[in-house]
């Protein structure tokens, strides 16, 4: 009978050698476990997203996020996942004191992904480090705004002007805005813009790897790149990441835009959705979609049951008092 037969007892040296293997195998199963429990995470990198537009929602979330993560123990440092064109002056500044406030305390890195521009680069600028792709966009320091009107002194109980305006204190409140903006970015990158505060107030944007040779950005990289960096600085040897997603689950605006100015549609389908005009923005006009009108019309001035008509076309800046409004978008 062969001793190669599957039902041959075992010579000690056969056992010895399945010992051997079995010992193999397990090795091989159970080292990554072993692996992880010898190496434990010894702290948290946070990965905050910043995306869309820049609005009130997306500031209020943004504050939240980094405030609970200041209050958090594990939480050592934290990477902004930024891919936004701008928006509010107001919004923009609120995050950028929030990512200020956040740097003071841990490593702060900002990685761009397709683009950080205007309003968003506002947003980023407190970071230690900002990261891009070499196709991202970033850029676009200064307001976008319309001419200021005026419309005559109105008599009223507080005062003239309540109801009015003034042109060269309309042109005053957009310099401020604007002057707001770059010396906030003066101060911030100053040290390593390769260009005079007159042409970073030039609002030029830039390609990644431009963008890194002037000073706009530190270091040519990716996400997961700037997140072992923001762990390094923080001493991490191991880590987890906690992404953040910002901005709540609907309401968020998206942007269009006409010759003359910018509006947020609030809405999935623009042809109905209530549309509200910013008077000013930090926001980078090419990354906002261009149509040729936007109208404000009364359900009055529909068509009903297939009779011909026209929605009545009125100043983009206003809606009627007396019928309900809805907003338009033409293209």
């Amino acid at each position: 009978m062969s001793s190669n037969r599957f039902d041959s007892p075992l010579t000690p040296r056969h056992q010895l050698a399945v010992v051997v293997v079995a010992a193999a195998l397990i090795g091989a199963v159970f080292a990554p476990i072993v692996y992880a429990n010898a190496n434990e995470p010894s702290g948290t990198v946070a990965v905050v997203e910043i995306e869309g537009p820049v609005n009130t929602a997306l500031a209020d979330d943004v504050e939240n996020e980094l405030a609970e993560i200041r209050d958090n123990g594990s939480v050592e440092a934290v990477v902004l996942k930024i891919d936004t064109g701008g928006g509010a002056p107001v919004a923009s500044e609120r995050m950028y004191k929030a990512v200020q406030r956040t740097s003071e305390q841990m490593p702060v890195l900002a990685a761009v992904q397709e683009i950080s521009a205007s309003g968003g680069y506002y947003a980023m600028a407190p970071a230690d480090d900002i990261y891009v792709l070499p196709t991202s966009i970033v850029g676009s320091i200064g307001l976008n705004a319309r001419a200021p009107q005026t419309s005559p002194p109105v008599e009223g109980p507080s005062g003239p002007d309540k109801a009015g305006g003034n042109e060269i204190e309309g042109w005053a409140r957009q310099q401020t805005l604007a002057d707001t903006f770059i010396n906030a970015m003066m101060a911030e990158r100053g040290d390593r813009f390769e260009l005079s505060r007159e042409e970073v107030a030039h609002a030029d944007v830039y390609l990644g790897t431009e963008a890194v040779q002037n000073g706009f950005a530190d270091e040519i990289g990716s996400l997961t790149e700037a997140v072992h960096e923001a762990a390094t600085r923080a001493g991490l040897e191991s880590y987890s990441v906690d992404t953040r997603e910002t901005g709540p689950d609907g309401g968020i605006p998206f942007l269009i835009r006409t010759d003359e100015q910018v509006f947020a549609v609030y809405s999935n389908d623009p042809g109905y959705g209530d549309v509200e005009p910013m008077g000013v923005a930090y926001v980078h006009l090419e990354s906002v979609p261009h149509i040729d009108t936007v109208e404000r019309f009364s359900e009055g001035s529909l068509p009903v049951d297939g009779e011909a008509g026209t929605a009545g076309t009125a100043d983009p800046n206003t809606t009627s008092d007396t019928a309900p409004a809805s907003g338009g978008v033409g293209a």
